[in-house]
């Protein structure tokens, strides 16, 4: 198996872990700890689950180079649909998820991040309208990142907590900052990544030109 399917296959497991068990909510109710009593608030609940557990299965696929190459045409297709969907998914955070969320100390953290997430993911689609091939790829790949901090999220304060505990002087501080590192961090050192991959490709570039000189 390659790597890249594994990484797929071990995010999905966790996808499966973390958020398929609130599907059961639609049989047994929402919890009332999660403060969803209205219809409103239940709406965009349902709204949050469906169109991310969405993004997530169809991310696969739009990131697959061998699935694009093959379906080019279903790619654009769904990825119209994929980006429809992670606008709603952000609709639903700015809305709902966020102001009504149960750690407090998060919530700038999550307000940052889903932000960017908007703003990757349109600057994704006027990219792809441009044609600059290259930026889209790395503005739909950012964009992930941001849509799958609501997961990783998930694994930090299940493994790493005592880390941020020893780092920071309080709880609070110790949530705001495994919080802001789970999404800030992977975007940090993948932005440096390409950043050097330009100035390589620069530096090849104009050794050619030197060379035919």
């Amino acid at each position: 198996m390659k790597l890249y399917h594994s990484i797929w296959l071990i995010f999905f497991l966790l996808v499966l872990i973390f958020l398929i068990p609130t599907l059961g909510y639609f049989q047994s109710g929402i919890p009332e700890y999660l403060n969803r009593t209205s219809f409103l608030s239940r709406f965009w609940f349902v709204a949050h689950i469906i169109s991310g557990l969405l993004v997530f299965a169809l991310a696969p696929f739009q990131f697959s180079a061998a699935y694009r190459n093959r379906n080019y045409a279903n790619h654009r297709r769904v990825g119209k649909f994929y980006i429809v969907l992670s606008l709603v998914c952000i609709l639903t955070l700015f809305i709902s998820i966020v102001p009504k969320g149960l750690c407090e100390s998060c919530k700038i953290s999550q307000y940052m991040v889903t932000t960017l997430w908007l703003i990757f993911i349109m600057a994704a689609y006027i990219s792809i309208i441009n044609k600059r091939i290259t930026l889209h790829k790395r503005l739909m790949i950012s964009a992930f990142i941001c849509a799958a901090y609501f997961v990783t999220v998930r694994i930090i304060s299940l493994t790493s907590m005592g880390f941020f505990n020893y780092l920071t002087k309080n709880e609070s501080q110790a949530y705001f900052i495994s919080d802001l590192a789970v999404w800030l961090v992977p975007l940090t050192i993948i932005w440096i990544n390409w950043l050097f991959q330009n100035l390589k490709e620069k530096n090849s570039a104009a050794r050619a030109i030197q060379n035919k000189n």
